[in-house]
C-alpha cells in the first residue's frame, strides 16, 4: 500500500484503535454526470462533488475534457470501493437507457446500496430494460 505525504515513514498504529482492529471501509460512490451535447459520464469516487469539480476543470478524464460536464445528476453510495468499482463496470456494459433508469432510481435520494450488488441489477433484469426501444 502506497504512503501519503502525510505519513511518517514508520508504520505505527495509532493510539487510539485497538491493534487487532481491522479498519472500517470507506464509502465509495457510483456518480452520474450530464455533458455537453447530451452524452453522460459515470464514474466512481470517495469523494463525488470533489471529482465533479475536478471534471469541470479540465483534471479529469478525457471523456470530461471533450464533454464538459454540465451537473453531477446522481450519486449512489457503496460500502467500498470495490463495490462502487463492480457496479460502475457492470452499469458501463448495459445500454444507455438502462444506466439512465438504474440511475434515475436514486435521483430524489442519496442511497446506499449493499455491496451484494444485486439490488440495481436484477431489477433491470426483470423489466428488461437493458432493450433498446
Amino acid at each position: 500500500m502506497a504512503a501519503s505525504a502525510d505519513e511518517g515513514a514508520v508504520d505505527e498504529e495509532p493510539a487510539d484503535t485497538d491493534a487487532g482492529a481491522v479498519p472500517a471501509a470507506k464509502p465509495w460512490a457510483v456518480y452520474l454526470l450530464h455533458c455537453a451535447g447530451g452524452r453522460s459520464y459515470i464514474g466512481i469516487s470517495p469523494s463525488p462533488h470533489a471529482r465533479f469539480a475536478a471534471h469541470r476543470s479540465g483534471k479529469g478524464a478525457a471523456f470530461t475534457r471533450a464533454n464538459r460536464p454540465q451537473a453531477l445528476a446522481v450519486v449512489v453510495w457503496f460500502e467500498n470501493r470495490s463495490a462502487a468499482a463492480s457496479m460502475e463496470a457492470r452499469l458501463k456494459a448495459l445500454a444507455r437507457p438502462a444506466k439512465l433508469a438504474w440511475f434515475k432510481r436514486f435521483a430524489a435520494t442519496t442511497a446506499t446500496v449493499p455491496a451484494t450488488l444485486d439490488v440495481g441489477l436484477a431489477s433491470l433484469a426483470s423489466r428488461r430494460l437493458c432493450s433498446s426501444t
